[in-house]
Order: C-alpha cells, then sequence, then structure tokens
C-alpha cells in the first residue's frame, strides 16, 4: 500500500484543486481564447498543482529522503585482543572506532544495523568490533555509514567486511567512510579496501585514503 499511496493521494489532490478552481472560474468556461488564458487554463493549472504537490508531499512522508548507496569491500586480518600489559588483554570494541572518529571532528553515534542497512536504534558501546554490524551517524553528515565485519572462519587469514555508504546529498557521507577505513587500518593494521563496482584488487588503506585531510572537511558544522 505504501508503494501506491503517492499516486492515490495525487490522484485525489489533483481532483481537489481543480474543483476548487472549476467553482471559482465555472462562470467564464466557453469564452474565446480559453486554453491560452482563459479558465480551462486555470482549472487545469490547479490541477497539476494537486497533482505534483499531493504526490511529492506524500512520497517524502511515507518513504523518507531519496538516498544513495555506494560502498567498500575491505579485507582484514583476524581482529583478536591485543595486549596491553604482560597480564592483560584489551579486546577492540566499536567505541574505539567512534573514539578515532571523535579526533579528526565528527560526533559519532553507533547503532545497531539491520541487513538492509538501516540503522535501528543505539548500541552498546562496548560491542566487540569482530563481529559487528552498526552503522554510524553524526549530525554533520548527510547519510551514515555502515561497517560489517564478519568473523572469518578458523582456517580463513583473512576477513572479508564492508563499509557501506548510504548518502543523502553530497560528498559528506564518503568522506566519513573514508575515514572509517583509516580508523580501522590504525586500529586493526593491515586494511585493504576496493569501492565495490570496482574490478581491481584491495588496495592498502593508507592509499585509498590518501586524498583525506587531517579533519573532516565536508561534514556540516
Amino acid at each position: 500500500m505504501k508503494r501506491w499511496l503517492p499516486l492515490v493521494v495525487a490522484m485525489v489532490t489533483a481532483a481537489v484543486f481543480g474543483a476548487v478552481a472549476y467553482a471559482l472560474a465555472s462562470g467564464d468556461i466557453g469564452k474565446t481564447g480559453d486554453w491560452r488564458n482563459g479558465a480551462m487554463r486555470f482549472i487545469g493549472f490547479a490541477g497539476a498543482i494537486g497533482l505534483f504537490g499531493g504526490y511529492v508531499v506524500t512520497a517524502r512522508l511515507t518513504r523518507g529522503a531519496r538516498v544513495t548507496r555506494g560502498g567498500f569491500t575491505l579485507t582484514y586480518p583476524k581482529i583478536v585482543p591485543r595486549p596491553e600489559t604482560y597480564r592483560e588483554l584489551t579486546t577492540l570494541t566499536v567505541a574505539d572506532v567512534a573514539g578515532k572518529l571523535r579526533d579528526v571532528g565528527y560526533e559519532p553515534a553507533i547503532e545497531g544495523c539491520d541487513g538492509t542497512g538501516s540503522p535501528r536504534g543505539a548500541l552498546d558501546a562496548t560491542t566487540p568490533l569482530a563481529g559487528c554490524n552498526v552503522a554510524i551517524v553524526d549530525p554533520g553528515v548527510a547519510g551514515w555509514v555502515r561497517l560489517e565485519l564478519p568473523v572469518p572462519r578458523e582456517e580463513q587469514r583473512r576477513g572479508l567486511g564492508l563499509v557501506e555508504m548510504w548518502s543523502k546529498r553530497g560528498e559528506s557521507t564518503e568522506e566519513l567512510a573514508l575515514f572509517v577505513i583509516r580508523s580501522l587500518d590504525a586500529l586493526v593494521g593491515d586494511v585493504h579496501a576496493a569501492r565495490e563496482d570496482s574490478r581491481t584488487s584491495p588496495d592498502a588503506a593508507s592509499l585509498v585514503t590518501a586524498s583525506l585531510g587531517e579533519r573532516a572537511a565536508q561534514r556540516r558544522r
């Protein structure tokens, strides 16, 4: 029903606008030059406004803002606890990625993410980085980034993951995605990435993110 609702509403609003215009201008129908500057032109124009306005407003309310999708595939070594002291091991978490992003000017929030790439609410910051499937959102970024890092099977030396971009406009989402890749490389090491539509082998994260500055430049302040 959601798919067809904008069209239904558009037809109804076109009829309503046309009816109101007819009531206002019916006395002038039939006069010479109707379709150029007369009543029928006014009624047709009003109906067109109703059709267009009803469709656009309803589509925006029911479907949300239009977004475009892109992304990078990642390869990375197994994410294992790292030693802090000779007695203590630390597990990397999604909070570590958020911390790296704060260092370059972001105000990230980490949310749980479903399989379609949509954020689904707040997530525990202590969620391990290995095996995560999260959305990274920022109030200054027109979109969000999904980070998925499946745990490699025992016989696999490297994991295969995804940095997915869901952008509403501009370049701020892609810049955030690149900073996520850089942050992940700083935490895990030996991360490689390639655009999803690339036919070449993944390049080192340092090469993929070489165009970035020291801090976020596209983020709205």
